[in-house]
């Protein structure tokens, strides 16, 4: 993964590709916990359709919204911080009776997302724990126009940039030449809400981590 945060590029000139930006109003950043519906305790490789159905246990599932849909945001897990660690321990309880180490797959991954009322714009693909998250949020904290964040991985390229107030963001796949999003929208309004949302995923997590007697979310162990 090639990133690149530094807010130090001196190009202030926009790409072509921002003159197609679509407008979005009242976009919200935030970190999205991954939530399974199922605990797979299969083999790890090699893995038959048959296995995968039938070596699997189903996870108590949250009442946060989004749960059905695979993830919770953080700010959807104020107040049902006890839901979330409800599945959680569930997982780690079925972990510990077939002999898994949880820290393996995607059970703990949480990414960054950009979204919009009614509407799911972007999450980070290539993302998985909070480190790499908070490291995307904080690169919106400088204010210096030019390039906001970037970042590269096998069909997925992020360009995010700064320019007159007004945030550019291009997500695409340059390997199929295939754009997922091209947008852009107020800078100040996103700007106001890193702190909150660092302060909220952070004392999420130390709740969480103080519960289970391990951090498993913001680093790989």
């Amino acid at each position: 993964m090639t990133v690149n945060a530094s807010g130090s590029s001196s190009q202030t000139t926009l790409p072509d590709w921002a003159a197609q930006s679509e407008p979005v109003e009242d976009v919200h950043i935030d970190i999205a916990f991954i939530v399974e519906h199922s605990f797979y305790y299969g083999p790890s490789s090699r893995i038959s359709p048959e296995q995968w159905a039938n070596l699997c246990e189903p996870l108590y599932q949250p009442a946060i919204p989004g749960a059905a849909q695979g993830f919770v945001l953080s700010a959807d897990c104020v107040g049902h911080e006890d839901e979330l660690g409800s599945h959680y321990r569930d997982l780690l309880a079925k972990a510990a009776r077939h002999g898994k180490d949880p820290a393996e797959g995607p059970h703990f991954w949480n990414r960054p997302v950009v979204h919009a009322p009614g509407r799911f714009l972007l999450s980070f693909p290539w993302h998985d724990r909070f480190s790499e998250g908070r490291a995307f949020i904080e690169s919106l904290t400088r204010g210096t126009p030019g390039e906001v964040f970037s970042d590269y991985e096998q069909g997925w390229f992020l360009d995010l940039r700064l320019h007159d107030g007004t945030l550019y963001l291009r997500d695409d796949d340059p390997d199929e030449g295939k754009t997922f999003h091209n947008l852009r929208f107020a800078y100040a309004p996103v700007r106001a809400q890193v702190e909150i949302v660092l302060a909220r995923v952070e004392t999420l997590i130390a709740r969480l981590a103080g519960e289970f007697g391990r951090d498993y979310w913001t680093n790989r162990n």
